[in-house]
């Protein structure tokens, strides 16, 4: 009965986060500024987000059925808690994905490859406007040990003289051609000080 209860949880917590991954991103809308004509949007794209999706929720399932296994028969055959770690990885994705699907949804990135200005819109109103060329001070990059399947998540910091801008891989991972100038000047300009972690949380 306990293993049962268990397992309706985690049935439970994989639908509500699986519901909430296939959520579709919200519309971009055009930046109204006549000036900024001739920045073009950074953004991810749908399919994108569904392949990122599909792939975490397969890993995070096998690793909530591996915790259910151990759970059963863990204490039968003991060599079974080797693998509750890598159970607890393997769910985790969920979260990684879904902090990083929330860092797309705060902000609006906008880049004009001809000049390098990076105009910056965020939900709560703030904006900002930098030049990647004057106003970057340095480049950071954190990422996932091992990709998730087919995916690999991480994320790029932009240290600038007002702040830092944070911009996650499944921006990069966009073959779009204005995010490939972007990343591509990102990488031309700038000695690039990688991080890996288990969780990549922005």
């Amino acid at each position: 009965m306990r293993f049962l209860l268990i397992f309706l949880l985690l049935a439970i917590l994989v639908y509500y986060v699986s519901r909430r991954l296939m959520m579709t991103a919200p519309v971009r809308t055009v930046v109204a500024h006549s000036r900024m004509h001739s920045l073009q949007l950074l953004d991810t794209s749908p399919s994108l987000l569904s392949k990122a999706a599909r792939s975490t929720m397969v890993t995070a399932g096998i690793g909530a059925l591996l915790f259910l296994l151990i759970l059963i028969i863990g204490f039968k055959i003991k060599i079974l808690w080797i693998a509750f770690p890598l159970s607890l990885y393997l769910f985790g994705q969920l979260f990684v994905y879904s902090n990083h699907i929330k860092a797309l949804r705060k902000q609006r990135l906008y880049f004009d490859p001809q000049q390098g200005d990076v105009f910056v819109q965020q939900t709560d109103g703030k904006e900002l406007h930098f030049n990647i060329f004057h106003d970057v001070k340095s480049v950071s990059e954190v990422k996932s040990v091992q990709k998730n399947r087919d995916m690999l998540y991480g994320y790029y910091k932009l240290h600038l003289r007002q702040g830092q801008v944070v911009i996650p891989y499944l921006i990069e991972q966009n073959p779009e051609p204005v995010n490939k100038q972007f990343f591509d000047c990102l990488q031309a300009n700038f000695r690039i000080v990688v991080e890996s972690r288990l969780f990549p949380i922005i």
